[in-house]
């Protein structure tokens, strides 16, 4: 409403009118409540959706089984292999016995023909216009010279092959006052060792003997050179090759890190019931978070909201169902067997103890309580229903539409009280300044009556 400005008069208009629409403000101000109100409906359900949509990520593992293949795993001798835990473990004892490490091949060049290389920025005159490699079966053209003409030196050579990121490393190293080019692969293994070929080139495939765009090798180059070899070990007896020294699949659900030679360890892996219970516990906390949501919201803006109280009852009754078919006497076909139990309050609690001691006595059992192949698994049907909740035609989004519905209504029937009361505002703006113009101009006159009469 636009503000109130009168001309001082026998009244004070724009108090009066400012009182006045105080009063006629009321609905305004009670429709303007009301949805602030419905906006706090639409943050607590969006709340809610956001805690239902967090249990269902954490039951994902739970359906899936995969909360299970929690492990921790040991080496004897840390100083041979590195062990890590990935996923489909198997609890069990490995004897590791690494005799090879993989490596990359490395060449070494440091003579120009005989001559030993001094300056890393000389000029190399018997240096072609390109080289080529082949790594992993495609060659590679590096172009040592843009155009005719151009200096070619070991400095050069080297930020060539490292533009073309071809998997092959080089680098310029300085040693008593001479310089080497050093080439390798970026990745060890026999699948990842490069060759090189082309104008004024031979590649011996071994360490020594080996020519590049002029280069050559002295007998110290040679030594310092390597071939790529493939990593070799057992486990168990059984021989495994590996092109890299991080080893995976050789024992289900480790990873190894092979650092030492001719040397064994011995891996353990046992099922971590620590890391189990972690996985359990957040599933236990997503629940129990959709449950204060949901209470936070019914003390607050949607008390006594039955929809909002339907998701508590939808996901408490999943929780209490049994596995069909299961015999709850000799398996386990309810949650609150394994250590899963609803407390007073509606939330769930864990006893870990209870649910350590139904793994021990039946795995498969306790998977299958979570996620089977039919289907029926408390954490599939759980699952189900925050689709359900969730979905377009879901209790939340429903809840959602009819909230938004509300609020559209307000805003126009609070645009059309605005519309009345500046209206209004205006009406009594005029009759009261209008009331204020009459009572000035009566009370002059009544004053130059007082004054005629006074001169009689």
């Amino acid at each position: 409403m636009a503000g109130i400005t009168t001309s001082v008069g026998a009244i004070d208009v724009q108090t009066i009118v400012s009182q006045l629409m105080a009063i006629d403000s009321r609905p305004l101000l009670a429709s303007q409540k009301k949805l602030d109100g419905y906006n706090t409906q639409l943050s607590d359900l969006g709340k809610i959706g956001s805690a239902l949509s967090a249990l269902q990520s954490s039951i994902t593992s739970l359906s899936s089984g995969s909360f299970l293949q929690a492990f921790k795993v040991s080496a004897s001798d840390s100083s041979v292999a590195g062990v890590s835990t990935t996923s489909g473990g198997v609890s069990g004892t490995y004897v590791v016995n690494v005799s090879k490490l993989a490596t990359s091949r490395q060449l070494v060049f440091d003579q120009v023909g005989s001559t030993k290389i001094t300056d890393a920025q000389a000029d190399i005159p018997s240096a072609p216009d390109e080289l080529k490699f082949t790594v992993n079966g495609k060659e590679q053209t590096v172009k040592l010279r843009d155009k005719p003409g151009d200096k070619v030196t070991l400095q050069s050579i080297s930020d060539k092959i490292n533009a073309e990121g071809m998997g092959v490393n080089a680098s310029v190293v300085k040693n008593n006052g001479n310089f080497k080019l050093v080439l390798a692969s970026t990745s060890s293994g026999t699948d990842n060792a490069f060759a090189i070929t082309g104008t004024g080139s031979t590649d011996t495939g071994k360490e020594g003997g080996n020519v590049m765009g002029g280069l050559s090798q002295s007998a110290d180059a040679t030594s310092e050179s390597k071939l790529a070899a493939n990593a070799e070990l057992t486990v168990n007896g059984v021989k495994v090759t590996s092109g890299s020294n991080k080893v995976s699949g050789a024992i289900p659900g480790v990873d190894l890190d092979l650092y030492k030679e001719n040397a064994n360890t011995t891996v353990t892996l046992n099922q971590d019931s620590a890391g189990i219970s972690k996985n359990l516990q957040s599933f236990v906390d997503a629940y129990n978070q959709v449950l204060s949501s949901i209470k936070d919201a019914r003390t607050g803006s949607m008390k006594g909201n039955a929809s909002v109280l339907s998701i508590q009852q939808q996901l408490q009754n999943v929780l209490t169902k049994s596995i069909p078919g299961v015999d709850p006497v000799n398996s386990f076909a309810y949650l609150s067997q394994v250590g899963i139990a609803i407390q007073k309050d509606g939330t769930i609690k864990l006893d870990s103890t209870k649910f350590n001691d139904a793994l021990k006595k039946d795995p498969t059992a306790v998977k299958n309580l979570f996620g089977n192949s039919s289907n029926n698994g408390i954490a599939q049907l759980l699952n189900k229903e925050i689709n359900s909740m969730l979905g377009p035609s879901g209790v939340v989004e429903s809840s959602k539409t009819s909230i938004n519905s509300r609020i559209t209504t307000e805003k126009a029937s609070q645009d059309s009280l605005t519309a009345r009361l500046t209206a209004r505002q205006k009406q009594y703006t005029q009759q009261y300044t209008a009331l204020n113009s009459t009572l000035s101009k009566m009370a002059a006159s009544t004053n130059n009556l007082s004054g005629l009469m006074s001169q009689v």
